[in-house]
């Protein structure tokens, strides 16, 4: 049972949804000040969570293979981050790629 593949992913799979709980309440929060009207405090919390849905899983590809550490609050508050924040940690993971497959200039 230890040597379960799946139980390497709870840490990570909890701290990501957490995240994701913690982000939607705050794109409501977000959008109901931003807006004047419904429609564009609904439109305004659509894109949020959005963002906050593509930057889970982008951040949880990235990362669950090296989080190693047992869930706390945090490390649900550096994923909440990381979410908001994944088009940087994309970009940076994307450009170490491309240095490694790129062969060497003569």
């Amino acid at each position: 049972m230890n040597d379960d593949p799946l139980l390497k992913l709870i840490s990570p799979l909890a701290g990501v949804v957490l995240a994701v709980v913690l982000s939607v309440m705050v794109s409501a929060t977000i959008a109901g000040r931003i807006g004047d009207d419904y429609e564009t405090r609904a439109w305004i919390y659509t894109i949020a969570v959005l963002w906050v849905l593509i930057g889970a899983v982008v951040m949880f590809m990235l990362a669950h293979r090296g989080e190693t550490r047992t869930l706390s609050v945090g490390r649900v508050l550096l994923w909440t981050a990381s979410i908001w924040l994944w088009p940087v940690f994309a970009l940076r993971t994307w450009q170490r790629r491309s240095r490694r497959s790129d062969p060497p200039r003569d």
